[in-house]
């Protein structure tokens, strides 16, 4: 075994740095590597990790004097193993990326790194494992084989280290580095006659010379009074040339193309060789990307702040523009995220003017001169009956914000608070394989959960009781589910379109969905756009401990994604083609609601027949079976509705009868916009509830 590691084979399982270098392996692959440690920079704290990182040397890049660049990302100081000059370092499940126009690796969760002490590396045949330095207890595993160790010892003393740079260079560079400044920057702080770091995104594709030079324009969504204001010549992104899509040229070419957003908000960039090649290779119009050593400074015309980026004379391959991968969410930088949901804001804003604009061309070709003149039609009112309607206004614009801005504390009620169950444990008789999170809350019934809410405000010196839309509040039911939509269990999950927002936490809407109407919508027989599903269904509840003599009370609640991935532990796929999904969710579900779906299935055609009845009737509003929205549980309708399914469900036919156990739920009350102006419907959603794995 001696005599191979003499020869210079590697270990199984190991690579090459050359094969790196030669892009044998593209960026994200997994990768296990040996190499010398020839440069180093000093440990720092980011926002949320410590960073450092190496430069790596093993016989196949020897005649280089740069190595490889290994940046290490680790959540503590100590986690990071200390080193010295050109120890020799074996590296398990490091992960290979492009960055800056060359390939590298970057630790992960999933990385091992041990070191051995280059100064206590016997010669071969001796085994290394004498100098191997002490370890975390997450590196201690692989553990390293008496071949990796006999190889660790032939790889050092035959690595030629000519073109290495000396140690007192190795310590230098560590020391300079402890003193680098940070130079990063927005925008909007950018000021002439200075160097900076940005991270921004292409909002105009490079336009490259013929001396090698490149110009584009980019922008990280701040604002600068000294760049040049752009005015962007249509508002929609898909229409260049007329918002309203009347002519019919043919769109700008890429090249020619502006994605910016309106404003001071936009810098161009001239950058030279190497860095030119590098956006000519790896960035294209709307790529987000990092320029460093960016020296600021007034244009040409001495009137707007413009940014270039030359070539480092100290060390002249150095690429200074690098792209990144938005799909790497794990190492994303901070900074980075922070853009993106500016970026976010900005794109909403943008699309909110454009329906704006839409909406206010067709309302100005709907309006009739009929209006105009009803309204000149109108008689006069005097001056005390001015005074008196102003007045009017006045006290209802207040008492409306005063509603608006106190609904979102749990208020008292006017009817007398609800009565709690007696203190036996009801889960006993319930649904023993249904859990839920531990609450202080006290069991309640439905029934006293739909109960209108009230809260007294004054107004001037008066005091007025005003029902208030709806309450943030939790409460724990015992209750059994009766029915559930969609009616086809394969829909209860949906897909949308995955952009670059999606791991932002305010995209999520008020219902805990991270679906919008753009995402939603189109696309989804594309193979070409990438899809995500996520879990969105409802479930009609009916009270288990109704009051002695009455109906039991039902309401709709909605489990988003996560109170699906919860209730079910499944992640939501297409139910159509992943039939085994299909079948563990109805497995599982069956759990829950027993045999409801044969109960269902077996009255469908008694249902079709009374829904093809009442759809013929005036003034219906159709079969809302496949919705996938929250019904209106205000609705006079919907209240009948719900209780008119839930006798059908607890008397559907003598020959099949609903067979469920109740259980304990928790169950949340909040509100969300119905789309007008100030209006607010009330909505309820499961909240902590598992059905155990059988």
């Amino acid at each position: 075994m001696a005599s191979q590691q003499e020869e210079g084979d590697l270990p199984q399982g190991f690579v090459r740095l050359r094969d790196v270098l030669d892009q044998k392996f593209v960026p994200g692959h997994m990768v296990n590597v040996i190499g010398s440690i020839i440069d180093t920079q000093a440990l720092f704290k980011t926002s949320k990790d410590w960073k450092t990182t190496w430069s790596l040397m093993d016989c196949s890049v020897e005649d280089e004097c740069y190595g490889v660049k290994l940046n290490i990302f680790r959540p503590r100081e100590t986690d990071i193993p200390q080193i010295a000059y050109q120890d020799v370092v074996v590296l398990h499940r490091v992960k290979v990326q492009r960055y800056g126009g060359n390939m590298s690796f970057i630790t992960n969760h999933q990385t091992t790194i041990r070191v051995y002490e280059s100064s206590k590396i016997p010669r071969p045949p001796g085994s290394a494992f004498v100098a191997l330095r002490p370890c975390t207890k997450k590196d201690e595993r692989p553990e390293l084989t008496e071949e990796i160790h006999h190889y660790v010892a032939a790889f050092y003393h035959k690595l030629d280290k000519t073109n290495a740079p000396s140690e007192e260079v190795f310590r230098q560079a560590a020391r300079q580095s402890a003193n680098v400044k940070d130079k990063f920057s927005l925008l909007q702080d950018v000021q002439a006659e200075r160097f900076y770091d940005l991270i921004v995104r292409v909002v105009r594709a490079p336009h490259f010379d013929f001396d090698n030079k490149a110009t584009l324009y980019v922008s990280d969504y701040t604002e600068n009074p000294a760049f040049h204001d752009h005015i962007p010549e249509n508002l929609d992104a898909s229409q260049d040339g007329d918002v309203y899509g009347y002519t019919s040229e043919e769109p700008a070419p890429v090249a020619e193309r502006w994605i910016a957003p309106e404003g001071k908000k936009s810098l161009q960039v001239t950058c030279w060789e190497p860095h030119s090649r590098a956006l000519q290779e790896d960035v294209k119009l709307g790529s987000w990307i990092g320029l460093k050593n960016v020296q600021i400074r007034l244009g040409h015309d001495y009137k707007y702040l413009e940014g270039f980026v030359r070539e480092d004379r100290t060390y002249p391959n150095r690429i200074n523009v690098y792209p990144f991968n938005l799909d790497d969410r794990e190492n994303m930088d901070d900074r980075l995220t922070a853009a993106l949901r500016r970026q976010q804001a900005a794109d909403k804003e943008k699309k909110k003017v454009i329906k704006d604009i839409k909406s206010a061309q067709v309302a100005g070709q709907k309006r009739k001169a009929s209006e105009v003149q009803a309204i000149e039609d109108q008689p006069a009112l005097n001056a005390k009956q001015r005074r008196a309607e102003n007045r009017a206004k006045k006290k209802e614009e207040k008492a409306r914000q005063n509603v608006v801005s106190a609904a979102p504390v749990a208020p008292s009620t006017k009817s007398d608070p609800p009565k709690q169950n007696p203190t036996q444990d009801v889960t006993l008789a319930g649904n023993r394989q249904i859990i839920c999170e531990k609450s202080n809350v006290g069991l309640t019934t439905i029934e006293s959960m739909l109960e209108p809410s009230f809260m007294k405000i004054k107004i001037d010196a008066d005091t007025v009781e005003v029902q208030v839309p709806f309450v943030n509040k939790k409460y724990l039911t015992f209750v059994r589910v009766v029915d559930f939509s969609p009616s086809c269990i394969e829909d209860f999950a949906v897909s949308r379109k995955i952009t670059q927002y999606q791991d932002l936490s305010d995209s999520e809407n008020s219902d805990g969905s991270s679906l919008d109407e753009d995402e939603s919508s189109g696309g989804d027989n594309d193979p070409t756009v990438k899809r995500a599903w996520e879990w969105r269904f409802s479930l009609l509840l009916e009270d288990a401990l109704p009051a002695d003599g009455s109906s039991p009370a039902r309401v709709w609640v909605a489990v988003n994604n996560g109170a699906g991935q919860c209730l079910t532990n499944l992640d939501a796929d297409d139910l159509r083609k992943n039939r085994k999904c299909r079948y563990q969710l109805q497995d599982i579900m069956h759990i829950l609601w027993g045999n409801l779906e044969e109960v269902k299935a077996a009255d469908g055609e008694k249902q079709q027949a009374s829904k093809q009845e009442v759809n013929s009737r005036p003034g219906s509003r159709g079969s809302n079976g496949n919705r996938t929205q929250m019904p209106d549980l205000d609705s006079d309708e919907e209240k009948e509705e719900a209780s008119g399914r839930g006798k059908e469900s607890s008397s559907r036919s003598n020959e099949i009868r609903l067979v469920s156990k109740p259980f304990t739920c928790p169950i949340k009350q909040y509100g969300v916009r119905t789309g007008k102006k100030d209006e607010w419907m009330r909505v309820f959603a499961m909240d902590g509830v598992r059905i155990k794995d059988v």
